[in-house]
């Protein structure tokens, strides 16, 4: 039986040395904040313990141009978690004294965001010549001190077309995981919805073609997301908001993550009568707890379901479309699926993740 997540994100810098054209930060002020101070992050990893964590990604900005970041891994393992894992470019990780040393200090899973199949796609998607050379060699060092490796791909309309041979080029790293992200219009990355976001009809022939080439290879992949009535027949694949709380290596606990970000905590009030429109508009099932009223609240914030997916035997368990894609690219594509209404968000996925998590102990 699959079981709740136990893990949580702790954010522990905005800096990066990257300038990926479909990042959520960018320029804009959040990025300017100063950085965590270890102890606060210290206090974040405790207190996330004390209420039952046991695991951990770190992710930023980019975590690994901390000065700091070895110490801080190992005093996560001194704490006691399970999975500590880092979400990276790769850049710092190239160097193999480097990447030995975080591993030495407890680092057991690294999450490689790699995005395109060649230099030419990466390099143009990240900013940065050279980074691809030095995301994939990160991967190899990481994979020859035997260490468990996962990667991501945010997928947009530069390079969706090179999917088959992106899932072909990473088969040699021999990934334990790997996830399909499609592009997300958030915060600064609103102003680029027009520029990156892919058209569905387009996008998933060549996202289920690279499911097909992985799948013999890889132990799970996901595709984060994409409307159920695109993944007929992969539906096992889909992780989205309703997924993520059932999902080992995803961080969705809110009620922990509220009570972890204590400097986040000053501005509940505010936070609370921004989101009181969308929170008057919940069903009262969405307040049975707090990590579902939160769930809920992300899903009526960013997405939007056209008129057309109340006929759709998904339409309990699926996101829907993000808010700015119809005045893109309208809403023609998306076609109901008939059949009796499904209300379990793991109806396909539960057993396809009961291997993964024996495997590697959730």
């Amino acid at each position: 039986m699959v079981q709740e997540t136990k893990r949580v994100k702790i954010h522990t810098n905005n800096s990066c040395n990257l300038k990926c054209r479909f990042c959520y930060y960018g320029d804009s002020a959040c990025i300017k904040e100063k950085d965590a101070s270890l102890d606060y992050l210290k206090e974040q990893l405790r207190t996330a313990r004390r209420l039952g964590a046991m695991d951990v990604d770190f992710s930023g900005g980019e975590s690994t141009i901390r000065p700091d970041f070895v110490e801080l891994v190992a005093f996560t393992k001194a704490l006691g978690f399970r999975d500590i894992c880092v979400i990276t470019n790769g850049l710092r990780m190239s160097n193999m004294n480097y990447t030995k040393k975080l591993i030495d200090a407890g680092l057991n899973d690294v999450l490689f965001s790699l995005e395109g199949p060649d230099a030419e796609m990466h390099d143009y998607l990240t900013c940065v010549k050279g980074s691809f050379e030095k995301n994939n060699q990160a991967i190899r060092n990481v994979k020859k001190l035997g260490v468990k490796r996962r990667i991501n791909i945010t997928v947009a309309k530069e390079n969706y077309q090179d999917l088959e041979k992106f899932a072909e080029h990473i088969l040699q790293f021999e990934p334990a995981a790997v996830n399909f992200i499609k592009f997300n219009p958030w915060d600064v990355a609103l102003d680029k919805a027009e520029e990156l976001s892919p058209k569905y009809t387009e996008l998933m022939p060549h996202i289920k073609k690279a499911i097909d080439i992985l799948s013999p290879h890889i132990d799970k992949i996901t595709v984060r997301y994409i409307p159920y009535c695109f993944m007929q027949g992969y539906e096992k694949h889909v992780c989205n908001c309703f997924h993520n709380y059932y999902d080992a290596d995803e961080w969705w606990i809110p009620s922990v993550q509220y009570r972890t970000e204590r400097k986040s905590n000053k501005y509940f009030l505010q936070k609370f009568f921004k989101n009181l429109p969308y929170l008057a508009r919940l069903p009262l099932k969405s307040f049975s707890s707090f990590d579902m009223m939160i769930t809920a609240l992300v899903v009526k914030k960013l997405y939007t379901k056209p008129k057309q997916c109340k006929k759709c035997k998904y339409f309990h368990v699926c996101d829907g479309i993000d808010k700015p894609y119809p005045k893109i690219f309208g809403t023609k594509e998306i076609v109901p699926v008939r059949g009796e209404k499904i209300k379990n968000p793991m109806f396909a996925r539960a057993k396809y993740l009961e291997k993964y998590n024996e495997k590697f102990n959730f």
